[in-house]
């Protein structure tokens, strides 16, 4: 005997596994990181010899490396001084009222204060 269910539970399951198996795919491509710089290098070598230009591996594989190794890097960006002056005086406002007893800051505020002294 056939086990029931519907089509559409089938289907619905189908897609998170294959959602799934997709997002491990891309987590396994990326954790091979020798096969990754090693296809990098390959695509241009491969860019370089069309557009016929001479270029060393060792001057590839040097740039290869210097890639991999700051692609992960957190790098912020440019802040406007406009935009810190503004949220330090939001900050002082409310450690104003704080203070006048017009109640208590959210807790987010309470962080945020710290982080901006």
């Amino acid at each position: 005997m056939a086990a029931k269910g519907s089509l559409s539970e089938q289907l619905g399951a189908m897609a998170i596994v294959d959602a799934l198996r997709h997002k491990q795919m891309v987590v396994d491509e990326h954790l091979d990181l020798p096969k990754r710089r090693a296809e990098v290098a390959q695509r241009i070598r491969e860019y370089y010899a069309a557009s016929r230009l001479v270029v060393d591996d060792e001057l590839i594989a040097e740039g290869v490396r210097a890639y991999f190794a700051q692609r992960l890097e957190f790098e912020p960006g440019p802040g406007e001084d406009a935009e810190r002056d503004k949220a330090l005086q939001y900050i002082s406002l409310q450690r104003a009222q704080q203070r006048a007893g017009q109640g208590r800051a959210p807790g987010w505020m309470r962080w945020l204060s710290r982080l901006v002294k």
